[in-house]
């Protein structure tokens, strides 16, 4: 019995060496050849690098980032990808985490920010919903969406803008209810959020937020030509008819008004393409463009506004939050012209001067004569009293 006890002893001894040994070589192997983690299919690459952050995503185009330990032979993903969006699938809300979330603010948790959707036509809710966006980005916090009744019902019109420019992984409209996650989930509290308006937009968030942006790029073919884009908000409520400025402002700017900005940012050694923007049911007609041969798309689909205001070499705003917006995350090859007006301007934008100033508010208040005055129907009333 003894001999047979010291062969198993024997055995199992020798069976205990062998595993050792063999952990021994895995483990020699494992630091030896590469992490299989990092030896990624070519389907896989792009999925890598859509994790890295903005500023290297900023550097690289969007597809290559400045990262020491990815192995050479991916850097020609940088040929390969250069017209792939790295915003391609990302995850809303948690991209507004990975690209949005500003870590010079310190919280001890995630907190995911929300606020009501308010009324309003589409570029003023577009408008609201970045100023949410921003408010949330100086908290430290993440932007989880626009709230309202029946929530994104019926909000295409505000979706085809925010595509438009390409920030629909961003912003959109979503509720608490919408979001998995056992983090914080908190609404802004009242107005808060724009309590400081447009001064909100600093540069660093302004940087991050055209970084995002899909900017076309102009054509070899279009080099010598100079793209003008207006936006003139006009309709039955805009006319220099109204009792009262809108806080401060009269949203009404004239024909004149715009001719002679056109006529500023011309170019003579170039060929001038005039695009305008607007609505049918305008104060003013629109005759005296058509006969310069200015294009015009009146009442046309509201995204193509945004999209060509994108691709222009300068875009002339309205007073409006609807060209606000585009005029925000244009790239730095747009010149912005911007009427002073309720809303602050961003930093680098050309301001019409005062000379042009006045030679429209001359023509605004001719124009304000023309408005036919509404009955006073108790102007007889009155009268016969004094009889």
């Amino acid at each position: 019995m003894r001999g047979r006890s010291s062969r198993g002893y024997s055995a199992r001894r020798k069976c205990f060496c062998v595993v050792v040994i063999i952990l021994c070589l895995g483990t020699t192997v494992r630091f030896l050849l590469p992490d299989t983690n990092f030896v990624l299919e070519p389907s896989e690459e792009i999925e890598f690098f859509q994790t890295l952050s903005i500023e290297a995503k900023q550097k690289a185009d969007g597809v290559v980032a400045k990262i020491n330990s990815v192995p050479s032979q991916l850097s020609t993903l940088k040929e390969q990808e250069t017209e792939k969006s790295f915003s391609t699938n990302l995850n809303f809300p948690k991209s507004n985490e990975e690209y949005f979330r500003n870590s010079l603010v310190s919280i001890e948790t995630k907190a995911y920010m929300y606020h009501h959707t308010p009324a309003g036509k589409e570029g003023t809710v577009i408008l609201d919903m970045l100023l949410a966006h921003v408010y949330a980005f100086h908290q430290g916090a993440i932007y989880g969406g626009s709230c309202g009744e029946g929530n994104d019902v019926g909000r295409e019109p505000e979706n085809s803008l925010i595509r438009a420019i390409g920030l629909q992984d961003f912003i959109q409209f979503a509720c608490p209810r919408d979001l998995e996650t056992a983090e914080r989930k908190k609404v802004i509290p009242g107005r808060s959020y724009v309590q400081d308006g447009t001064r909100a937009f600093t540069p660093d968030y302004i940087e991050l937020l055209k970084g995002v942006v899909k900017h076309p790029k102009k054509q070899e073919d279009q080099k010598k030509t100079n793209i003008i884009v207006v936006h003139m908000s006009r309709g039955k409520k805009i006319t220099p008819c109204t009792k009262a400025p809108h806080r401060g402002f009269e949203p009404y700017l004239p024909n004149k008004h715009y001719q002679l900005l056109i006529n500023k940012y011309s170019k003579p050694d170039h060929e001038n393409k005039v695009i305008i923007f607007s609505q049918s049911s305008s104060f003013e007609k629109f005759d005296e463009f058509r006969e310069k041969g200015y294009e015009l798309h009146i009442d046309g689909d509201i995204s193509d506004v945004w999209s060509a205001a994108l691709a222009s070499d300068v875009f002339i705003m309205s007073r409006s939050s609807f060209s606000f917006v585009p005029a925000m995350v244009a790239g730095d090859s747009t010149k912005v012209v911007y009427t002073p007006f309720w809303d602050q301007p961003i930093r680098g934008w050309d301001i019409v001067r005062n000379d042009i100033l006045a030679q429209s508010d001359v023509e605004f208040q001719h124009l304000k004569s023309t408005c036919k005055k509404k009955p006073d129907i108790l102007a007889k009333y009155r009268q016969k009293k004094i009889d």
